[in-house]
Formats: C-alpha cells, structure tokens, sequence
C-alpha cells in the first residue's frame, strides 16, 4: 500500500513538472512567433547591383514587403555574355532591434541585415548573414516605388 501511494506522488510530481514544462514550451514558442514590422518598409521597391556577389552578373529586381510579413521579390540576372536569368522568390520578412531578417521559402533560410529608413523613403541595407553564413560584404539600396 505504502508503494502505491509513493508511487501515485511520484507520478503526480512529474505529471505537475510536465506540465510547467509545457506551458514555458509554449510560451516561449508564442513569443518566438511574434513579429515585428517596420511601418516604413512596407511597399513595392527596385534596386539594382554589379559584381557584388557574383562577378560579371548585374542583378535587377523588385522586392514587395506586404503587411503582416509576406514577401515577393522577382529579380532579373545578367552575365557578362548577355544571358538571362528571371526569377521570383516568395517568403516572410520582419525587423528586430534595427535588423531586417528575410526568410526565403525556396531554401528556409534567414538572411539577416543592419537596415536604415533614407528620409526620402529609400532603404539601406547591409548584410550580416547570407545564405546560413556570416557575412558583411553585401550592400544595397531599394528605391521606393511611388505610386501616382
């Protein structure tokens, strides 16, 4: 009797401590889900880059961060040859502590960047990690697409 009764306790103790660890599981699960959104980096932009990643490729694009953190770049690439690579990409983006994180949907990786809002509406970006990796070399600017 005197077993059952440890016993009972011993699984009352642990069905209790599984419980605690399921709740902080998903509160830290709801609270990794929260994302922010910078208000000004909301629109359809272009841009444009030379030899940056790759040399002899020139990349053109158009990269749409809609609400709620969906995103859609469609670019266009150019050898030194002329020939043409079209593209378009969808995936998630959010801002965190001055970063501009981009989840691409095709490969599920983060790309991450230091990004500044220009007065005119332009953005500055400045990688810190590419394709999983570390790296500071790549920057650009999207330009604002302005819809009359």
């Amino acid at each position: 009797m005197l077993l059952c009764l440890n016993l009972k306790e011993l699984i009352n103790n642990l069905m209790k401590k599984l419980l605690v660890l399921s709740l902080f599981c998903l509160a830290a699960e709801i609270s990794a889900q929260k994302k922010e959104y910078d208000q000004k980096m909301i629109g359809c932009y272009k841009g444009s880059e030379a030899n940056q990643q790759v040399d002899g490729i020139s990349k053109y694009w158009v990269s749409c961060r809609l609400e709620k953190g969906k995103s859609i770049l469609m670019f266009v690439a150019i050898d030194k040859d002329g020939d043409v690579r079209q593209e378009t990409e969808n995936g998630t983006w959010w801002t965190k502590d001055g970063k501009y994180y981009e989840l691409h949907n095709y490969d599920k990786v983060t790309d991450v960047y230091n990004y500044e809002v220009l007065e005119n509406g332009d953005v500055k970006f400045q990688s810190i990690e590419l394709m999983g990796k570390k790296d500071n070399t790549y920057t650009f600017t999207d330009t604002k697409i302005v819809e009359d």
